[in-house]
C-alpha cells in the first residue's frame, strides 16, 4: 500500500498486486472498468489502474496497480480503539458511520448487475475522511481475486457452522462491524467466540454494562441501543435462513439514529 501525489497536488492511495500466471489482461480490464463505475459517497473511489511488467498475458512478473482516492482520517478500527473522552466516537457518531457503510453495501448489492458481493467487510476496511464520513475500501475485490497471485481476505469472517450465500456473508460480516461499534475492537479471529460467549449479556442491563463500550453507554439512549443490539444479533445468527436483508439492516440503523436524535433533543430541552 502506497501514498502518492498527483500533478494536481491531490493525494492518492496505490495498492499493488502480483497478477496470476493464468490472468487474462483483456478480461481483467473489463472487470476493472466495472469497478471504476462503482461510484457512491460512501465508497473509496477507484480513480484508475496500471498494469506493468510485460505485455504477455501469462507473464509472471506483471503487476496491477490500483489508484484510489486518499482518505486522510484513518480507519474505523483505530478510532474505536481511542478511549480518550475528547477523541472517542460517541454513539450518534458510530450510528452515522454504520448507516453510511450500510448504504454503500446496499448499493454494491443492488446498484450494479450482477451485484457486487463478498466485500471484505471489517472495521479496518472502513475509512473516515476529514468530516468523519465513512468510505468503504477493499470492496469488489472478489471480482478480480482470480486474477491475483496469493489473494488473501484477511479479517473477513466465515462461519464454519453453515453454508452462506455471498450476500449472506456480507450481512454476517457487517454484523461484526456493528458488534465492534457496540463493544469496541475485537481481534478478527475471536469475534464469533466472543459473541457466542457474551450473547446472553446483551439481554440485561447488568450484562450490557459489563460488555458495552463505556463511551456508548454514556452517550446512547436505551431504546436506540436496544434496536442496534437486536439487528446486530440477527446479522450474526448461526441460522442463515433468519439473516435480515441489507434493507432491514439499514432501516433499523436509521430508526436507531432517529430515536437517538429525539432523545438527545429532549435532553437538551430539559
Amino acid at each position: 500500500l502506497y501514498k502518492g501525489k498527483l500533478e494536481n497536488e491531490c493525494y492518492v492511495t496505490i495498492r499493488t498486486f502480483v497478477l496470476s500466471k493464468k490472468c487474462s489482461i483483456q478480461n481483467l480490464k473489463a472487470k476493472l472498468d466495472l469497478l471504476s463505475k462503482l461510484q457512491h459517497p460512501n465508497l473509496v473511489s477507484l480513480l484508475g489502474h496500471c498494469i506493468d511488467g510485460g505485455v504477455q498475458d501469462d507473464s509472471s512478473t506483471q503487476k496491477l496497480h490500483l489508484v484510489y482516492e486518499y482518505v486522510p482520517n484513518g480507519d474505523y478500527h483505530t478510532h474505536l480503539s481511542e478511549y480518550s473522552a475528547e477523541k472517542a466516537l460517541k454513539w450518534p457518531d458510530r450510528l452515522a458511520i454504520l448507516i453510511g457503510v450500510a448504504k454503500a453495501v446496499h448499493f454494491l448489492h443492488t446498484g450494479v448487475i450482477p451485484g457486487c458481493f463478498s466485500n471484505q467487510l471489517k472495521t479496518k476496511s472502513v475509512l473516515l475522511d476529514e468530516h468523519c464520513i465513512p468510505k468503504l475500501s477493499d470492496y469488489g475485490m472478489s471480482i478480480i481475486k482470480e486474477d491475483i497471485e496469493k489473494f488473501e481476505t484477511k479479517g473477513e469472517k466465515k462461519s464454519k457452522s453453515c453454508q452462506r450465500t455471498k450476500m449472506d456473508n456480507d450481512v454476517y460480516n457487517f454484523g461484526f462491524i456493528m458488534l465492534e461499534s457496540l463493544v469496541g475492537p475485537i481481534t478478527c479471529d475471536k469475534g464469533e467466540t466472543f459473541f457466542l460467549n457474551e450473547k446472553a449479556s446483551f439481554g440485561s442491563q447488568d450484562g450490557r454494562r459489563k460488555i458495552v463500550d463505556p463511551i456508548v453507554l454514556t452517550t446512547c439512549s436505551q431504546e436506540s441501543l436496544s434496536i442496534a443490539i437486536s439487528i446486530t444479533t440477527k446479522c450474526i445468527s448461526q441460522d442463515s435462513s433468519s439473516l435480515p436483508s441489507f434493507e432491514d439492516v439499514l432501516w433499523n440503523l436509521q430508526y436507531a439514529a432517529q430515536v437517538q436524535a429525539t432523545a438527545d433533543a429532549d435532553q437538551k430541552s430539559d
